[in-house]
């Protein structure tokens, strides 16, 4: 099975930290949306033997565009692609756009995951990060939104300067409380070109040392594994029966076909990606173009480091998966370096996999970049 993603690239702003192409003129929807769905068809004919059983909005802000438009996008995706009987349908949101708009609309449409972005429950913290919500608004939002969808995940970001345990915590407990089942946990990022880097050059606040990012990534795995949550991926929580199956497709190191600005696809061993431009997307789809461009095929080496990589990151090296990609035993190729991490309580060995254990997930990066 393979998974679609689709880039909206719509906000009404851009938060201080984020660095993803994105388009605040919200004029330019109406166009998208055509050359959306072109590109929709001009892809229907190259993948027409594979079966699709996930399909993610991501953006920007995907919420932006209405029910209606989102329901017609994937009534046409059915049309195009080979869809399964039980796909996993995710929609992005950011909080505010569920003040006045009704969520069960966009259930109605065919969404049955809602992402919401949610970040803190801590109002001084939504301040710092730009965000256009307040915490009791994102609260009133997700109460709402589980009359509608049982699959709720939240993004929370943390290692704020100055945040202590305590905020962490707070923010945390709200989420378990509220009852949702999966938390993507994310390390604030100071991204070049972002107004955030900048502040950060002026010296307006001081970035969280190594060994306190550390602590607090530790706790956001303690406080969440402690409180029915499987760690499954770095950043990554969820109840049971609750992972993110499109995101296990990037790391499963899967079909992906991603569609829609900037939007990058890893298919049948090849990957590119779109252009980086809303007005040269749509002119290359006005005539019948696909707007990719930088297609390669990895080669082995990158293919291996890949493949590490994203496992490492989530479920481990699955000895079969491996041989079917590879050819070769990777306990007997890396025999030495699966022995010293395991040694160094980092990782974990059973008959079909090596894994990573908390420890070693809090310095995953580290170990790839030394061991792979």
């Amino acid at each position: 099975m393979s998974g679609i993603y689709i880039h909206i690239p719509f906000c009404s702003k851009r938060c201080n930290y984020c660095d993803f192409y994105l388009v605040t003129n919200l004029d330019l929807i109406s166009k998208f949306i055509s050359s959306l769905k072109k590109e929709i068809t001009l892809y229907s004919e190259l993948v027409k033997e594979n079966e699709f059983d996930t399909i993610f909005f991501g953006g920007g802000t995907p919420s932006i565009l209405s029910a209606d438009q989102i329901e017609d996008l994937l009534v046409h995706l059915a049309k195009s692609f080979k869809i399964s009987k039980f796909p996993e349908i995710t929609l992005e949101s950011n909080p505010e756009d569920f003040l006045d708009k009704n969520p069960g609309e966009y259930r109605s449409a065919g969404i049955n995951r809602l992402s919401l972005g949610v970040q803190s429950f801590i109002n001084s913290e939504l301040k710092f990060l730009t965000r256009q919500h307040t915490s009791e608004e994102a609260q009133t939002v997700i109460q709402n939104a589980f009359k509608h969808f049982e699959n709720i995940s939240l993004d929370i970001i943390y290692s704020l300067p100055s945040q202590t345990i305590e905020d962490l915590d707070l923010s945390l407990t709200k989420a378990i409380e509220l009852g949702v089942s999966h938390i993507s946990a994310y390390t604030l990022t100071y991204e070049k070109k972002t107004v955030l880097y900048k502040s950060f050059e002026k010296k307006l606040f001081e970035k969280n040392t190594d060994s306190r990012e550390a602590e607090l990534y530790n706790y956001v795995s303690e406080k969440l594994t402690g409180n029915g949550f499987e760690h499954y991926e770095v950043s990554n929580f969820a109840k049971e029966n609750s992972r993110s199956r499109h995101n296990l497709k990037y790391w499963h190191y899967e079909n992906y076909l991603g569609l829609g600005p900037s939007a990058h696809s890893f298919f049948n061993g090849k990957r590119w990606n779109n252009f980086n431009s809303i007005s040269k997307y749509n002119s290359f789809l006005a005539v019948n173009d696909l707007p990719a461009e930088e297609q390669y095929e990895p080669d082995m080496d990158q293919k291996h480091l890949e493949y590490v990589m994203l496992a490492l990151r989530s479920d481990g090296i699955n000895f079969k998966r491996y041989r079917e990609l590879f050819n070769e035993d990777f306990k007997v190729k890396f025999k030495k370096q699966i022995s010293e991490i395991i040694k160094n309580n980092f990782a974990l060995l059973d008959t079909y996999r090596f894994y990573l254990n908390e420890n070693g997930y809090a310095i995953a990066d580290e170990i790839i970049s030394k061991y792979f």
